[in-house]
This record gives C-alpha cells, structure tokens and sequence, in this order.
C-alpha cells in the first residue's frame, strides 16, 4: 500500500482535503492510503515512518511557524528522495524557496484558488503519482535499492559489480558499484530473492555477471570489469560456466 500523509492545521481544511485525497485515491482506482492526518509536525513526526516512496500534502505554515511545512519537505527529501511532495499554501512567496533549497515539489497548490480547484489537483497529483509509480515500478528491475539508517539510495544495475560480506562483521552488507561504495545492514538472502537476476557464487558473495570481464574455471576466480574478484565455490563452478557461456553466444 503506497502511502499518503497530511499536514494542515486549520482543522476544517484538513478534513477537506482528506476527503479530497480518499475521493481521489477512488477515482484513480490506485493503491494509495491515506495513514495520517495532522494538524501539528508532532503529531505528523508520530505516525512519520520515512518510507522509499510515498506522497506528501503539506501546508506552508503551521500554527505560527510560517515556513513548517518548507523544513518538514526538507527531511522528507533527504529521507525519501524518491516521494512526491504537493504544497497546499497561502505563501506564494515561498514556491521560489522551495526550489533554492532543492525540494523539488510536485505541485504548489494555493488555497486562494478555492475549494473546488484545490480538490481537483488534489485529484490530478494522486494520478500523476500513480503514473511514475507504475513506471518506476516497470524499470525498477533494473536498479538495485538499499537503505542506510531512515535514507534511501539506488545503483543502477549496469554501474553494480557485487555485494558481499564479511565474518567478522556478521549483518553488514558491503557493496562495490563502477562509481561508489557503499555499506549497510542487511542480508544477501534477501537480496538474492529479490534480485533473480544477480548470480549467488558463494555464502558471501552476490554478483552481476554482466560487469564480469572474465572466469578462470580451473582455480574458480571471477574478475570484474573493475579489476576486482572474488572465489566461486566449487558447487556453483558448473553452474557459472553454464551461464558464461550463454552469455558469450
């Protein structure tokens, strides 16, 4: 369920624009879930789990801090940058701000516009969102997701060379890309049922062959486009050269 938060504090705006959302979610017949409805950032910080993706309506202001919803965008950004996030506001001084501080906001909706326009593109941001969700989802087999803390990143599959783990650091999965290293919590069984198309060629190791530049069979070395390698047990050793040579026709 792709979820959905707002923020707004004047309350009989706020149960408008829930009702705008629940009725727009129905008439795009989408997967989406209204989870909270807030009137403070406290209460939104309660319900807040930062997720990969997810859409966000926020006011500018909350109670007398004129610029609230502006630096609650800002974490939602850092933590998710993945997420739509739609402005519902009075200040349309501050649509400049948002892009100097690189939110990057869907939409900026100003409540000036009436009820009617609001539920409309209220209706309209629902859709969009679920068109990139659909296309996300179409190539997201394609890029490999992790998560760092409340953060999330993406490598592409053509840029990946391998994840791996270490003994002495049990629960710690490393990862060397063309570009970048990276380091995280996590399991390579997971990531291998995930990932189908990655090659498990020993307990810790999880590989793209496509980025392999070449295998030694006989002392059972793998090397990578990056001029890295690592050992393929002697159990996947048929099971490689198999697939090597598949890919070499």
């Amino acid at each position: 369920m792709y979820p959905v938060y707002l923020l707004e504090d004047n309350e009989i705006q706020r149960q408008k624009y829930a009702e705008f959302i629940k009725n727009g979610i129905l008439i795009n017949d989408t997967n989406m879930e209204l989870i909270s409805s807030s009137g403070t950032t406290d209460h939104f910080f309660k319900k807040y789990i930062p997720k990969k993706q997810a859409l966000y309506f926020l006011d500018m202001q909350i109670l007398n801090d004129k610029t609230a919803g502006l630096k609650l965008a800002q974490r939602i950004r850092q933590d998710s940058p993945l997420s739509q996030i739609v402005f519902i506001t009075t200040h349309d001084e501050l649509s400049l701000t948002t892009l100097e501080r690189k939110i990057a906001p869907m939409d900026y909706i100003l409540k000036d516009k009436g009820l009617e326009e609001i539920k409309k593109r209220i209706t309209e941001d629902i859709g969009d969102t679920k068109k990139e969700l659909q296309e996300y989802n179409h190539c997201s087999k394609n890029r490999l997701d992790y998560k760092i803390g409340s953060r999330f990143f993406s490598i592409t599959m053509d840029d990946l060379i391998m994840l791996y783990t270490k003994k002495d650091i049990p629960g710690r999965i490393f990862v060397i890309a063309k570009n970048q290293l990276a380091e995280f919590n996590g399991s390579l069984n997971t990531f291998e049922k995930n990932y189908p198309n990655l090659f498990r060629c020993n307990r810790s190791y999880l590989v793209n062959l496509d980025n392999v530049s070449s295998y030694d069979s006989k002392t059972r070395e793998l090397f990578f486009v990056d001029e890295s390698s690592c050992e393929v047990s002697f159990r996947k050793n048929k099971e490689l050269i198999k697939l090597m040579s598949h890919k070499e026709k």
